[in-house]
């Protein structure tokens, strides 16, 4: 079983860096990846929103509290998940060509740059263990000395798949440690992400 799922997981990282949506979404069931964990993340930040607001006081998501910050996202929450997803079609999309600026096309200058940082990455199954039909996989993903792939370090992920008899495929379907992922990703994501970026954006 062990041997399968790391058959899989192969098959996903020469999707990802084949940049074949159709194969890597026969093992991603990206819509449950994305939603539970979208709604994870905000809960995190907003349990932690006096933390993070101390730390990155120029950021104004954390500015007003936890309660502001569920409801900022909760309606902005179809636009924030539209923006992942274009992101990642964008990445995918073979011929796409980078813009000369984030505020010229935002959509395609993320999917560039999340390219140049899945290139840096390399990843390092840790543990299997499987019961039934369900699966906990153990992985650290690293970086390269690139920028990006310095800016990223290492960092350990546990993800869910299951075992879809329909279809006879292992499926990831959510990363169960995203609350101790939070912080590093944040982190991260301030240093990269100016925040001028963040006005007059248009999905």
């Amino acid at each position: 079983m062990e041997k399968k799922i790391m058959l899989t997981i192969e098959k996903m990282r020469n999707a990802i860096n084949e940049k074949n949506l159709k194969n890597l979404t026969a093992h991603v069931d990206v819509d449950k990846f994305l939603n539970e964990g979208y709604d994870e993340v905000i809960d995190e930040l907003a349990i932690n929103c006096e933390k993070f607001h101390k730390m990155y006081p120029h950021d104004l998501l954390f500015k007003f509290g936890g309660t502001a910050l569920r409801f900022y996202n909760e309606k902005f929450r179809k636009i924030h998940l539209g923006f992942v997803k274009k992101t990642m079609d964008a990445y995918f999309d073979k011929n796409l060509i980078a813009p000369k600026s984030f505020i010229s096309n935002p959509i395609n200058f993320c999917g560039i740059e999340l390219g140049k940082l899945l290139k840096s990455l390399s990843c390092e199954v840790k543990k299997i263990s499987v019961e039934n039909s369900r699966a906990i996989v153990d992985v650290e993903i690293f970086g390269d000395n690139s920028s990006y792939g310095r800016m990223w370090g290492k960092l350990k992920f546990k993800f869910e798949f299951e075992f879809e008899e329909k279809v006879g495929v292992w499926k990831l379907k959510k990363i169960l440690n995203v609350r101790e992922l939070v912080a590093p990703v944040l982190e991260m994501a301030e240093r990269f992400w100016p925040s001028e970026w963040d006005l007059g954006i248009k999905l």
